[in-house]
């Protein structure tokens, strides 16, 4: 968050009574009686911040369709749905200072009304009970829970981080599972190559085939599993690669008699050398570094992603003080 939108969200924290965290861009507190949180970092931008309200009920949760119907007549609101906690609302997108904090204040009074009217009561989303609650970052996730709750939050994921660290790679299943994964992607490359194509797909299939058949097989995704993934899919790439370019020559001469996919298998590591197919390896090599390109492509994010979200998953973290009760 910039320091302009800080001090919107500073302004919005006051008007309803609520403590603001520039570091995280959140603001929480309790308003009209339940704990609350505004996420002005939700992904999407700060000026569509995701207010949750943190309650329970004795009697039958609302459903989706009720809680959609409650932006009838309110013009801040554009969603709101029931989760395990509560409800959710995102504030439409607007423009100006003014209609920004008012959108929040209609929503933040429309949402406290709608669970009033409900049979909801103001409670710790893992206790269930009406005590002092603090912010915090559970899983990734930003809720307001209370002490003991978020004590029994640290050992769970202590625990979680024990039974990961003891838990065994199973390298030779991994392999073996990296292998099928490339047959995944091989069959693409291969299917699509016979039709003339070398596309972006092949290459991202390759990739996320192969390194989520390592991890189904091997348990988890370790460095190791990942360098032999890496090496499997260039091996199986390039074979891929090789296997459509023989049907290539196939193709271009089909009058010869000697002339079948097992000939020209065999014949075209020599075309390599003759001068007279220069543009035949030309073309050869530059289709097959745009797929190793493509592979790349693939790996890097599914890699960045499956880590990124074992670190969400372990982020636990108090935010701030506690409410008042």
């Amino acid at each position: 968050m910039n320091k302009n939108v800080q001090a919107i969200y500073e302004e919005l924290s006051l008007t309803a009574g609520l403590t603001f965290i520039p570091k995280q861009g959140i603001a929480y507190g309790k308003f009209d009686g339940f704990n609350v949180l505004i996420n002005g970092n939700n992904g999407t931008s700060p000026f569509t911040p995701l207010i949750s309200f943190f309650a329970s009920t004795d009697g039958e949760k609302v459903s989706a369709e009720e809680c959609r119907n409650i932006r009838n007549g309110v013009d801040g609101i554009g969603d709101c749905k029931p989760n395990a906690e509560g409800i959710e609302i995102t504030v439409c997108m607007c423009s100006g200072k003014d209609k920004f904090i008012g959108y929040c204040m209609d929503s933040l009074k429309t949402g406290a009304q709608f669970l009033k009217d409900n049979g909801y009561k103001n409670a710790c989303p893992g206790c269930e009970k009406d005590i002092a609650a603090s912010p915090r970052k559970i899983g990734g996730a930003y809720m307001m829970v209370c002490d003991d709750c978020y004590e029994k939050a640290v050992e769970r994921s202590k625990q979680v981080q024990m039974e990961l660290g003891s838990k065994k790679e199973r390298f030779a299943f991994g392999i073996l599972g990296a292998f099928l994964g490339s047959l995944i992607g091989a069959a693409c490359i291969v299917l699509l190559g016979h039709f003339g194509y070398v596309t972006a797909i092949s290459g991202l299939v390759m990739a996320f085939a192969t390194l989520l058949c390592y991890r189904l097989f091997s348990g988890k995704l370790t460095i190791r599993g990942g360098i032999v993934s890496l090496v499997i899919m260039i091996l199986i790439t390039f074979a891929s690669h090789y296997v459509n370019y023989a049907n290539i020559l196939v193709k271009m001469y089909p009058s010869l008699d000697s002339m079948n996919f097992n000939f020209a298998f065999k014949t075209l590591p020599g075309l390599y050398f003759n001068p007279d197919f220069r543009e035949f390896r030309k073309q050869f090599f530059g289709y097959l570094w745009l797929l190793y390109l493509y592979v790349f492509v693939g790996c890097v994010p599914f890699i960045v992603s499956l880590f990124r979200k074992k670190r969400a998953e372990n982020q636990i973290a108090t935010l701030g003080k506690e409410t008042d009760e």
